[in-house]
């Protein structure tokens, strides 16, 4: 008989579902001794989407209170804490601590377009948090409506912060001991304000007076655990927790959400050589290619910190590749981008629509990483690129520290997302494939025939920027996976696009309804490409001038191109 994996699980973030099912558990609990010293009763974490933080907040639930948690009954769980983390880091230690009741909120559910809603949507959340403690015995004050249906309701009168401040006490002092708080996506009644004309201030207002009850309630808490996508929120948001501490870039939680690579090696071989058996790969060579699409991810300052996988992505692909066919069909089209599943945040797609971007990789200021305040109408788009995970540190120690894409999954899906704004049919691999071979063939007629083409889908009023065709030359560069820089620093300025291939650097600028002729000159002009002059390759500059019909809004690509720098070369030739 065949002995069958655990399953991957990666539609459940739940704890206890996940050993009740004998699912795969990555433990984590290891940062327990750590996290829950008694020097960190209050502490605030950002990681990006899909990295785990709701099964982080879950395993702390289970670890205080042991099978009160929250979810479906299931006769086979066991009850204590002990049983709970047997295998675990912390199976000696999780019988010994006294249960602690978890209150454990979503700020996702109180998410709305005025505050007036926001706040409705909340005590509707904590409606149904009161009910889980009525159900399980505990006297609130409050009594359903419906004796039968056992749902608390809330009067008319009613506000979020005593709300809160009521049922930390009743927990209390129905259990003789102090609760635990844990709140997931903090910063989702905001975030999904940016880019947006409604006023943050009666939200931020609201959201104070909650937050405020924690630091209130100070004495009858044991430990406040409170997680989200963002740090920009942060300081707009906790002003009263004055004794909150945010671990976010702190090195010794930097593996506290995320897969290492020594946990891929350990708990995650047996997929990977399944995996490798579907391909008829060696079992080394799979993982290094998981490695480049799903890695790379450093939530640390210090350049010595260790880079993790996407938790989600890297177990979605390795349980679809348990399958013969899907294995099959990932290796012919490439590995699928799971993290585009939940989307790219509106809140960034909104700013690059109104120019509040940047496509330049430079480092932003370390100050940018724990500012002490944000301004939420003109937030820095880099630190939000960096904070949800589309950008990760590298470098530090002797490199500079600087900001890049942390894997091919990233870029590729933000890649999409900007050609998204034009585009609804994104482009095949046969369009991609003519583009780069025109680029690397240096046939620049049929390059900006096959663009031409491509962009004729794209509606008129869509393109009315240079910087808009930039947007789309950027991101289809990175759907083609090509080395390149858009607006790298050069002493003479900055030049659009700068693609690198094994015998040309081609350095391209890009004009809207003027000339081709002016483009390729400021290259000239401001020795675009200085860089890469003396190495051994060729520089080219290519000027690029997009001219929209007045007639039908149509786009036609003039071109002009001159060689910028030969090895050991005569003069360069201009065409």
């Amino acid at each position: 008989m065949v002995n069958r994996l655990p399953s991957l699980h990666t539609s459940e973030s739940e704890y206890i579902a996940i050993r009740a099912r004998h699912g795969l558990y990555i433990d984590k609990t290891h940062h327990f001794a750590s996290l829950l010293s008694p020097d960190n009763k209050y502490v605030f974490l950002a990681r990006p989407r899909r990295f785990g933080k709701t099964l982080l907040l879950s395993t702390l639930e289970a670890y205080f209170q042991g099978s009160l948690s929250p979810v479906s009954p299931m006769p086979s769980v066991p009850c204590s804490p002990g049983a709970l983390f047997a295998n675990t880091a912390v199976q000696d230690i999780a019988p010994l601590h006294p249960m602690h009741p978890v209150i454990r909120l979503n700020m996702s559910h109180a998410g709305a377009d005025d505050a007036t809603q926001m706040i409705r949507n909340l005590l509707t959340h904590l409606e149904q948090v009161y009910t889980q403690w009525y159900r399980r015995g505990v006297n609130t004050g409050l009594e359903p409506r419906d004796p039968a249906l056992g749902q608390i309701t809330f009067g008319s009168d009613m506000a979020p912060a005593p709300c809160l401040a009521r049922l930390i006490d009743c927990l209390y002092q129905h259990y003789g001991q102090a609760p635990v708080v844990l709140i997931d996506e903090y910063d989702a009644p905001i975030t999904r304000l940016i880019g947006t004309d409604i006023s943050p201030a009666p939200f931020l207002r609201a959201l104070r007076d909650f937050y405020a009850t924690l630091k209130h309630s100070e004495s009858s808490l044991h430990f406040v655990f409170i997680t989200g996508v963002s740090r920009f929120a942060h300081v707009n948001l906790f002003s009263a927790l004055n004794n909150l501490r945010d671990i976010t870039w702190n090195r010794r939680y930097a593996t506290l959400c995320g897969f290492t690579e020594q946990e891929m090696q350990i708990h995650l071989r047996p997929y990977l050589e399944v995996g490798a058996s579907h391909l008829g790969w060696q079992p080394d060579d799979l993982q290094d290619a998981l490695r480049d699409h799903y890695n790379g991810y450093r939530f640390s300052r210090h350049y010595a910190g260790e880079n993790v996988y996407n938790p989600f992505s890297l177990t979605s692909c390795l349980q679809g590749m348990q399958d013969s066919w899907e294995a099959q069909e990932w290796h012919q089209y490439g590995w699928p981008n799971f993290w585009a599943e939940s989307g790219t945040p509106d809140f960034l797609i909104r700013l690059v629509e109104q120019g509040c971007y940047t496509l330049s990789p430079e480092p932003p200021p370390l100050h940018t990483l724990s500012p002490i305040t944000y301004n939420l109408d003109n937030p820095n788009y880099t630190s939000l690129m960096l904070q949800t995970g589309y950008y990760t540190l590298r470098g530090g120690g002797p490199t500079p520290l600087h900001v890049a894409y942390p894997n091919k999954e990233v870029s590729l899906t933000y890649a999409e997302s900007l050609l998204e704004l034009y585009i609804h049919r994104l482009p095949d691999y046969h369009v991609l494939r003519d583009l780069h071979t025109a680029l690397r063939e240096e046939t620049y007629d049929l390059f900006c025939g096959r663009l031409t083409t491509f962009m004729a889908d794209i509606p008129g009023e869509k393109l009315t920027r240079e910087t808009d065709y930039h947007l789309v030359l950027h991101a289809l560069c990175k759907m083609m996976e090509v080395k390149f820089q858009s607006e790298a620093h050069e002493w003479g300025g900055r030049p659009d696009l700068v693609i690198q291939f094994p015998e040309h650097v081609c350095v391209m600028e890009l004009k809207h309804n003027q000339s081709a002729s002016q483009a390729l000159l400021q290259i000239e002009n401001n020795i675009y490409g200085r860089s890469h002059h003396g190495g051994p390759r060729r520089v080219v500059g290519l000027g690029l001038n997009f001219v929209k019909s007045q007639d039908n809004g149509a786009t036609r690509i003039e071109h002009a191109v001159a060689e910028l720098y030969r090895p050991q070369a005569e003069k360069p030739a201009r065409t």
